[in-house]
């Protein structure tokens, strides 16, 4: 493959959410091995003292973990508090926590399930943008906030009701929200993302083959169809969507506002 990139955030500190597995993890990961500061979170407090202590040992920065609940907002001030606290400023901001509600229908589903999916999965985005935001201007940073969504924010058919319809509205918190961002000198983008490598999709793959008539086809064989139906004929990786990431919040991406970066094998194209 032609050319090779690579990337110094060597005295940036960068927000996390949802990052002691999966994606996130990936992303705190490549931060870290990059020389930034990285604030890790997720709901638990053994898993993010664990992910800070293995990643703290990459590269020059340093990394925290911060046990934080983002589907309460003062779980998400706590978390920015925090990062300024511990670094002074914070410049870039990854909004990757979410969950996947396994309602079958969104006729039967209940309230309580949409309220949740939408808290963490919209509502978090946008108010750890909104205070990482406020923060970027008071201190004249020209930082960078990427929000994850996913192909199923594009799809008009199939099931994910919840988890597609937050994403979907990801999709337009990023345009708008980039608007008003740009105007402060901060960026703001977005990576959707298809199948990629995650305990999540992990755990649907393995409901997939409990359901599958051949007795012998396992979670790994339903993965490895997934990635094989995909252009580029592989499952994504949690790197593929850092390399995004680091991309985006670099100076090769200064001139980048608003859009949303496909990063999917070409599963955006089906």
């Amino acid at each position: 493959m032609p050319g090779e990139a690579t990337f110094d955030f060597t005295g940036e500190t960068a927000i996390v959410t949802g990052s002691t597995s999966g994606i996130g993890r990936g992303i705190a990961t490549a931060l870290a091995d990059a020389g930034a500061n990285v604030v890790v979170n997720s709901r638990s407090e053994s898993d993010v003292e664990e992910t800070a202590a293995d990643l703290d040992e990459l590269g020059a920065g340093t990394v925290v973990g911060v046990a934080a609940d983002l589907s309460d907002p003062a779980g998400i001030e706590r978390l920015v508090e925090t990062a300024i606290d511990r670094f002074g400023t914070v410049a870039i901001l990854v909004n990757n926590a979410a969950v996947w509600p396994e309602e079958e229908s969104m006729v039967t589903a209940d309230l309580e399930d949409w309220e949740f999916t939408m808290a963490v999965n919209v509502r978090a985005q946008y108010y750890a943008s909104k205070l990482v935001g406020q923060h970027m201007v008071e201190e004249e940073i020209e930082g960078s906030i990427v929000n994850i969504t996913s192909q199923t924010g594009d799809r008009r058919t199939g099931g994910r009701g919840f988890y597609g319809a937050s994403k979907t509205a990801v999709n337009g918190l990023t345009w708008r929200m980039a608007h008003d961002l740009a105007q402060e000198g901060i960026r703001m983008n977005a990576i959707s993302t298809d199948v990629t490598e995650s305990r999540q999709l992990r755990y649907e793959a393995e409901n997939v083959a409990r359901e599958d008539p051949d007795p012998e086809k396992t979670g790994e064989d339903v993965l490895t169809e997934w990635g094989e139906a995909r252009p580029l004929g592989r499952l994504g990786q949690p790197s593929d969507i850092a390399d995004a990431v680091l991309y985006l919040c670099s100076d090769r991406a200064s001139y980048v506002v608003g859009t949303i970066l496909r990063v999917s094998g070409g599963g955006n194209l089906q």
